[in-house]
């Protein structure tokens, strides 16, 4: 039953809940005054002259209507990023075809987009970030969007392969995967071997199903990484270290110190070595065997580095 909002108390509970949300929006940090990169993108949320929000307020992302989309583009002519929610196939058709001005587009919760083929109509987009899909099987032909420097795909329950990345070589930045739903698993990881000139690559998969790591070795260009670290075993994990010396990446370590220790049957646990099967630990009480993991880890780096024909083995 709904509570009256003349109930006892309901005013102090209300105005304990508009503070909390004026300091949450107090500490959010500024909008961007430009898309530089996929962050921005995905953590605008605000309306300006040249960012049009478009987003409905059901939680399932709702529906905007194709005439609401344009009518919310037509009055703010000087935008070149939107972010935008509930859209169908007739939508997401009229926007590639009337809105060639944007280049950055944040499509939160459009869950009935069947066909993404309609992107290849803008070749200015420069940023596009995805939140929540139910139909797409595939993604659009990159070759003509030449321009996309970022892109971000999550929660697509129906995308199986990635073989459309394999074009799309403008890429700088890549991240894609679970979000809320630890479902996605992509056949394998090969198409990304071409993208030789991405910096920053992020996914979370419940599994690779050929279990292979190698394709990620051509990435000559990336600076930073991550994924689970329960993804991959620690051999390949050494191995991929030993190929991209110069990535930024916990993942490419022995093992990851935890933001929040642990008790587990009374033990408190303060690192996971890194790697599907290994353990978490803690660094006193196991310091000697902690000490092993990294030795072990180091070896099979040295071993990888000092022998470059040398490959892991894949995941069962």
């Amino acid at each position: 039953m709904t509570q009256p909002t003349d109930a006892p108390g309901f005013d102090a509970l209300k105005q304990q809940l508009d503070t909390l949300l004026a300091q949450a929006h107090a500490n959010m940090p500024p909008p961007p005054e430009a898309i530089g990169c996929l962050t921005d993108l995905r953590r605008m949320h605000h309306r300006t002259p040249w960012h049009a929000l478009l987003v409905q307020r059901d939680i399932g992302g709702g529906k905007t209507a194709t005439a609401d989309l344009l009518a919310g583009l037509q009055a703010q002519p000087q935008a070149t990023a939107l972010t935008v929610s509930g859209l169908n196939q007739a939508a997401l058709e009229a926007l590639c075809a009337n809105a060639r001005r944007l280049t950055a587009i944040h499509f939160w919760k459009c869950p009935r987009l069947e066909d993404l083929s309609p992107l290849q109509d803008m070749p200015q987009l420069e940023y596009v970030a995805f939140y929540w899909n139910q139909r797409a099987t595939r993604l659009w032909d990159f070759r003509k969007t030449p321009s996309l420097r970022g892109l971000c795909f999550e929660d697509f329950s129906r995308l199986g392969k990635l073989d459309d990345l394999a074009c799309a070589t403008s890429l700088a930045e890549l991240d894609f995967g679970n979000a809320i739903h630890a479902k996605f698993q992509p056949e394998t990881l090969e198409p990304l071997s071409s993208l030789t000139s991405l910096q920053s690559l992020c996914f979370n998969a419940k599994s690779i199903r050929d279990g292979r790591i190698q394709a990620l070795g051509s990435l000559v260009a990336l600076t930073e990484f991550a994924t689970s670290k329960r993804l991959f075993n620690a051999e390949q994990l050494a191995w991929l270290r030993a190929r991209l010396p110069q990535v930024k990446s916990d993942v490419l370590a022995p093992f990851t110190r935890l933001k929040q220790t642990l008790t587990i049957k009374g033990r408190k646990l303060d690192v996971i070595v890194n790697g599907k099967g290994k353990p978490l630990l803690s660094s006193d009480v196991d310091a000697a065997k902690l000490a092993r993991h990294v030795a072990e880890f180091d070896a099979m780096v040295r071993r990888f580095t000092d022998d470059p024909s040398l490959e892991p083995k894949a995941m069962a």
